[in-house]
């Protein structure tokens, strides 16, 4: 026994001497102290923050109130979805990027010596912990204000139960994914609940109103749901709901963060230099402004198999394979899913905002600006959809031994991502027959897919197709117009998606009930149509230039 404490005296002592000598270098090479500049920056940032949330918190009720609020609950429901979907982002990040993070120089020269593994890895734990308090802080407050604003009465009560709710969500968070990275064979089954919490939030937009009943269970679905309910008992004056949900997060989070510092010691070498390499990755793709290459990294760390039987059909190979990209990569459709559904609950509650509350006559810049938001979800799933087409433009290898020229094989990735799209039209139109549903609003988001569908897709291939983000596009001058070159080219598929769907969204939710749509549907078809030829030729011209 004394030979037992005396080595791990001697192994603690040498943890600590490589790492006070880890610290003297870093101190000698480093610049040193924070410049002045830099604190008063951070400081700057940190107060502008401050003042922009505690506005948002402070004049969310009065907002709330003027737009007709719907309060009970619509507002739960609303509170619920945001909550699992919360949830479902943040450990999914937490699986996928650490929490645990460690440079190189420390993995391959501090970790092989025969010390204190957890000495050096548990300070990297509380730093993500902090990490994690600042984003909770963030989140919180967030979620606070969208309450008020929900409710449209001032009970600050919530700003408290809020912080604390989403506090503790983003400490379970970090310490989940600690201990994913002990144990590496359990990411599998985070990424499945993930994925479950954001199928369930967004199966509650459109049914949680018809069947109140379906929120409460809906928020017993994980962590998200439990911080929501609180922030919703909070709002609605309700203090057993919320301090039982709160008190569950808080428990909840002290036993995960309890297992997460005593396991952390036993996170594998592997893991460490895997997620190391996947950070810096994320980091540069988000300094360079190349989403692409970020999405590639988030991708890399949750890879998927799954297998379809080839076809023997030729012309079916392409087809063939996009459905098993999409399969490989089911966050994709997840994605697309939840963009499809956060655009129908916009354009319902607008339509009803509209319809309910008085207002005077939109001029054409906000009609056009409120259009181009409601078509942004659209895209987006577009986007997630066209995953396939960005496969082949990141690894052009892919398809040289294919029989097909590269214009007739981007065009051929129109095929899967417009089913899909049809497919979700036939659900909205399917769910648009229940009793209680917006039925209007439903048909009308069916109509924008089934019409549309084609166009947007188009538009998405021809952001594939592109190539590399064009730098050169940015002038050299510290004057802001410097950089419209540049963000015009980065727009332009989103752009022409918004001159395709943006007019028919809008008059979808300004038209009066009753109103006829039959000018409004052939418009939309034939700016679809005009878009669509467009981006075939384009995406063609593009593909062959890449080739």
């Amino acid at each position: 026994m004394a030979v037992t404490t005396g080595l791990a005296r001697d192994e603690e002592d040498a943890t600590a001497e490589a790492m006070a000598q880890a610290a003297r270098a870093r101190r000698a090479r480093g610049p040193g102290r924070p410049r002045f500049d830099d604190v008063w920056a951070w400081v700057c940032v940190a107060v502008s923050t401050v003042v922009v949330l505690a506005g948002l918190v402070r004049s969310a009720p009065a907002v709330g109130h003027a737009l007709g609020a719907p309060g009970g609950a619509a507002a739960r429901t609303v509170l619920v979805a945001s909550g699992l979907l919360l949830w479902a982002a943040q450990a999914a990040l937490c699986v996928r990027l650490g929490p645990v993070l460690l440079g190189t120089a420390e993995i391959t020269w501090l970790l092989p010596l025969p010390g204190d593994r957890g000495r050096l890895l548990r300070p990297r734990l509380t730093r993500a912990v902090v990490v994690a308090t600042l984003a909770g802080l963030l989140t919180g407050t967030l979620a606070a204000a969208l309450a008020l604003l929900l409710e449209g009465r001032p009970r600050f009560a919530v700003l408290p139960v809020a912080l604390g709710a989403h506090l503790a969500l983003a400490w379970i968070a970090v310490a989940v994914g600690t201990l994913i990275e002990v144990r590496p064979a359990l990411a599998g089954r985070a990424r499945a609940l993930g994925t479950g919490s954001a199928v369930i939030g967004c199966a509650i937009v459109f049914t949680g109103p018809a069947v109140p009943s379906v929120t409460p269970l809906a928020a017993l679905c994980g962590p998200g749901g439990w911080a929501a309910w609180a922030t919703a008992g909070a709002a609605q004056g309700a203090p057993l709901a919320w301090s039982v949900a709160l008190g569950a997060l808080l428990l909840c989070a002290a036993v995960v963060l309890r297992a997460a510092f005593g396991a952390a010691a036993a996170i594998p070498t592997a893991e460490l230099l895997q997620r190391g390499r996947t950070s810096r990755r994320a980091a540069q793709g988000a300094t360079l402004l190349d989403l692409r290459a970020l999405t590639l990294v988030l991708q890399s760390a949750g890879r998927r198999r799954g297998r379809l039987r080839m076809p023997r059909s030729r012309w079916a190979v392409i087809v063939w394979r996009d459905a098993v990209v999409l399969l490989r990569h089911p966050g994709r459709l997840a994605a697309s899913l939840v963009a499809l559904s956060a655009g129908a609950a916009a354009t319902h509650l607008l339509a009803r905002w509209l319809s309910e509350s008085p207002h005077g006559p939109v001029g054409p810049l906000r009609s056009t600006a409120a259009g181009l938001i409601l078509a942004v979800p659209l895209y987006l799933a577009a986007v997630a959809l066209a995953e396939p087409a960005y496969q082949d433009t990141d690894r052009p290898r892919r398809a040289l031994l294919l029989p097909f020229p590269p214009g007739v094989l981007a065009v051929g990735h129109l095929a899967v991502p417009v089913l899909l799209l049809w497919a979700a039209a036939a659900a909205a139109w399917s769910v648009a027959h229940l009793p209680g549903t917006p039925a209007r609003d439903l048909t009308a988001y069916a109509t924008a897919l089934l019409l549309a569908g084609p166009s947007l897709v188009g538009s998405t291939l021809v952001g594939a197709y592109r190539g590399a983000p064009r730098y050169d596009l940015l002038a050299l001058s510290l004057d802001w117009y410097a950089a419209v070159p540049f963000v015009l080219w980065r727009l332009a598929p989103a752009l022409a998606a918004g001159f395709v769907v943006a007019p028919w969204l809008w008059h979808t939710v300004s038209a009066a009930p009753g109103a006829s749509d039959g000018s409004a549907v052939l418009w939309l078809a034939a700016r679809s149509a005009a878009v669509l030829a467009w981006s075939a030729h384009r995406v063609g011209r593009q593909a062959r230039d890449l080739s």
